[in-house]
């Protein structure tokens, strides 16, 4: 073990880091008791934070441009997976998010988007519409 760090300190480095970042999320994603649903949002998570991993979030448009990054991965993860967008939810959302804009003075545009890329990786509590559904067959 000793030989292994003096001859190759940073690749080891690596995995450690590696080893200590992924080992809870891959834990996470492969479910613990969630739905096939839970389980499939939990992946495509890890899989746009891997995609967006790199990106840079020193200024606030960067931060945005990986925010949507992830999300566009998100999404595009969901659909091969056989998932869509709700309907249900896109009609409950945009009521919400009109509320929701004149209560933090944004535009509704900006609100809906907050609440999708939220509602988007959760499950939706009893009662209420989920944002992704199975896509019919």
């Amino acid at each position: 073990m000793q030989r292994l760090l003096r001859r190759h300190p940073i690749h080891f480095a690596w995995l450690l880091v590696w080893i200590c970042m992924n080992s809870p999320l891959l834990a996470q994603a492969e479910g613990n008791g969630l739905s096939p649903l839970g389980q499939t949002i939990n992946q495509c998570d890890l899989i746009a934070m891997k995609a967006a991993a790199d990106l840079p979030e020193a200024l606030p448009f960067q931060r945005l441009e990986k925010a949507a990054r992830q999300a566009h991965v998100v999404e595009r993860c969901m659909q091969d997976r056989g998932y869509q967008e709700n309907p249900a939810w896109v009609t409950q959302a945009n009521v919400a998010a009109a509320k929701l804009a004149k209560q933090q003075q944004i535009s509704t545009s900006e609100a809906y988007e907050n609440m999708r890329r939220q509602a988007m990786l959760k499950e939706a509590p009893a009662g209420k519409p989920s944002y992704w559904r199975k896509r019919a067959a």
